[in-house]
């Protein structure tokens, strides 16, 4: 058994291991090193966090070796100038000199002098490294242009500005050395915030614009379908996608109308169960009255009614009511905002506003979405949508069935729906009116088809004594109560005026 020899020394080796320092290479050839570099190793007077920085940054590899540089500041907001750098490194000697030499090249310089840092003046200032550690000095000018940049980022500047102003290309030789960038995965998530950003403003603006298709279409007495907003539907959703936000934005207004009338103590209004007239909108001057809610047989289901109403004002009212929304409240105030056209800036000289010509690009302008009034209307074939402070629900039930354009089960279903509701039979000239407008031969064509399928056998036809046509259907109304019904209102209402 050979005898262990206590006395023989140790191979020499050179290790790092301080708060701020770590080498992760035990065996470092310290005689290719120069001996400039070697002073500044043994130099820690600037490792560390300075007291109160307010920038940071990591450049480094994983791989063959973990090799990082981390370079820390505090910086004059005011100024921009670098009062005080420090570093911690983690590698070889060379990266510790290096991100030494790094904060002794910018301190006491404002950042547009650190910027100009080059790794030629890395080197220069070491003294060189050994050609095994060139990517320390390009880690150390990036970690430079990742400390800038985070500082301007916590200042508010915009990832573009920043990004023009730390002049880093993600397809140059120090990015592409550096596996792991602060800078580089900050700018990433920057961009992405930005374009989420750009995204939900898009998605807004698109709400905004389809909510506004909807009212110009009630005022136009029609409903309003995923097909006619297809149009506004931004590249960055699909159209179920936006179909589903704008649903969701309308029943985020009826929920805030519904609680804002509980809050105040006031219960939603109930509807009439009673009106005295038929489907659809009369000739200009008839009278005017409410009509019920109950959803007749086969009709869509409508939404709870809007409780943001004026007060006062009836929601049901058949004749649809006609509002300027090119309008808004901003309008009449007289410190509103004024936008100018495009092409043009609101300049002020000597105290008086004037509109210049400009070149600068037109802001793009991002718009709220505001579903106040917006009701939906919900069927087998797709959802509808209308406003109802310009549309009654029942008129958009009735739009609803005239929209399918199938003249027999439109005159079936309004027929039906006057015998249950009312209850009464169904003039013949009621059809006439909107949106209907079915002349008498087209209502005598229909009640033909219907009476040759069965599902219509229901609808039964009555006449009164002056010869004025009416149909009913005898799941609801008996023939003799439909009969004096029509009397009544052909003939005999006239004889107690």
């Amino acid at each position: 058994m050979t005898e262990r020899n206590i006395y023989i020394e140790p191979e020499e080796r050179v290790l790092l291991r301080t708060a701020d320092v770590y080498q992760t290479e035990s065996v470092d050839d310290v005689a290719s090193y120069s001996d400039r570099l070697l002073e500044i190793v043994a130099d820690f007077r600037n490792s560390g966090r300075p007291e109160g920085f307010n920038a940071q940054s990591m450049v480094g590899k994983s791989k063959r070796g973990e090799v990082a540089c981390r370079l820390f500041a505090r910086i004059d907001p005011e100024t921009g100038i670098i009062e005080a750098a420090g570093f911690k490194t983690r590698g070889c000697l060379a990266m510790t000199g290096c991100a030494s030499a790094a904060c002794i090249l910018i301190e006491g310089k404002p950042i547009e002098d650190a910027l100009a840092v080059t790794i030629d003046d890395v080197r220069e200032y070491v003294d060189g490294v050994p050609s095994g550690k060139v990517n320390t000095l390009h880690f150390a000018v990036c970690a430079i242009r990742a400390l800038v940049g985070d500082f301007l980022l916590r200042d508010g500047l915009p990832y573009s500005e920043v990004e023009a102003a730390t002049g880093c290309d993600e397809g140059s030789i120090s990015c592409i050395m550096a596996e792991h960038c602060s800078h580089r995965q900050s700018m990433m998530e920057a961009r992405m915030d930005a374009l989420e950003a750009e995204r939900a403003a898009q998605r807004e603006t698109a709400l905004a614009l389809a909510l506004d298709l909807v009212r110009e279409r009630t005022q136009a007495r029609q409903l309003t379908c995923p097909a006619d907003w297809a149009h506004l539907v931004p590249d960055c959703m699909l159209a179920s996608e936006f179909q589903d936000a704008l649903l969701e934005v309308v029943d985020g207004a009826s929920e805030a109308a519904a609680d804002g009338a509980a809050g105040e103590g006031g219960a939603v209004r109930k509807r009439s169960k009673f009106a005295n007239r038929g489907v659809g909108i009369p000739a200009f001057g008839a009278k005017r009255t409410e009509q019920p809610a109950a959803a007749a047989e086969g009709a869509p289901e409508v939404a709870a009614e809007d409780a943001s109403a004026p007060e006062g004002a009836s929601v049901l009212d058949d004749i649809p009511h006609v509002y300027d929304y090119s309008r808004s409240a901003a309008d009449e105030d007289d410190d509103a905002e004024l936008i100018p056209p495009e092409g043009y800036e609101l300049v002020q000289v000597d105290g008086e506003w004037g509109l210049v010509k400009t070149d600068k690009p037109a802001v793009p302008k991002v718009r709220t979405p505001d579903a106040c009034g917006i009701r939906k209307l919900g069927s087998t074939d797709g959802v509808r949508l209308y406003d109802g402070r310009q549309m009654t629900d029942a008129y958009a039930r009735w739009a609803y069935v005239a929209e399918a354009d199938d003249p027999v089960h439109t005159f079936a279903f309004c027929v039906r729906e006057d015998s249950r509701v009312y209850p009464r039979p169904l003039a013949e000239e009621s059809l006439a009116n909107e949106p209907f407008c079915m002349s008498p031969d087209e209502v005598r064509r229909a009640w033909a088809a219907a009476q040759a399928q069965a599902e219509y056998a229901d609808i039964q036809s009555v006449s009164a004594s002056n010869g004025d046509v009416y149909y009913y259907s005898t799941k609801h109304l008996t023939p003799d109560h439909a009969t004096s019904l029509a009397e009544w209102s052909s003939v005999g209402r006239f004889y107690n005026v």
